[in-house]
């Protein structure tokens, strides 16, 4: 019963002891700002386009042009796409040198597994960040990049 009767008075000390409440809530909320709220300092979204008109599916990569963690995004119906981090929305600030792939849907092997990829919709080259012409700057904040790509040179095999 003693026991009983400290294990009371040290529970009735710890909540009533103003202090420990803020102790608490100061050790939760540096975690948080240890951890980061998630995200990166810098969004970018916009729309790619193949000759003109938006591309409805694909992939979109940014790769730092000076190392580091890539970005990619899917291409959305209308065209649109927006970049995460692994699982972090948003990017590091920089220069980046850009990839966009888009394929056709691929044919299902008949003894099963996943489809052949497709033909692509645009140019091999755009599939390589060393051929792809395409270079980007990121900066703080949020950033509208709309791709623009042409198909001249979709049936080359490079």
């Amino acid at each position: 019963m003693g026991e009983s009767l400290t294990m009371k008075s040290i529970f009735r000390t710890k909540t009533t002891n103003f202090g420990h409440g803020y102790l608490g809530l100061w050790i939760v909320m540096s975690l948080f700002w240890l951890a980061g709220c998630g995200g990166k300092p810098a969004s970018v979204s916009g729309i790619v386009t193949l000759d003109g008109k938006p591309l409805d599916k694909g992939m979109v990569g940014f790769a730092p042009v000076n190392g580091g963690m890539r970005a990619a995004g899917k291409i959305q119906s209308d065209g649109s796409y927006s970049l995460s981090t692994n699982r972090d929305a948003g990017l590091e600030t920089g220069e980046y040198k850009v990839t966009v792939v888009s394929r056709e849907p691929g044919i299902v092997p008949p003894q099963g597994g996943p489809p052949m990829p497709g033909p692509y919709i645009t140019p091999r080259k755009y599939a390589i960040d060393s051929t792809s012409g395409l270079q980007f700057n990121v900066d703080r904040g949020s950033n509208t990049i709309n791709i623009e790509l042409s198909s001249e040179g979709l049936n080359a095999g490079t």
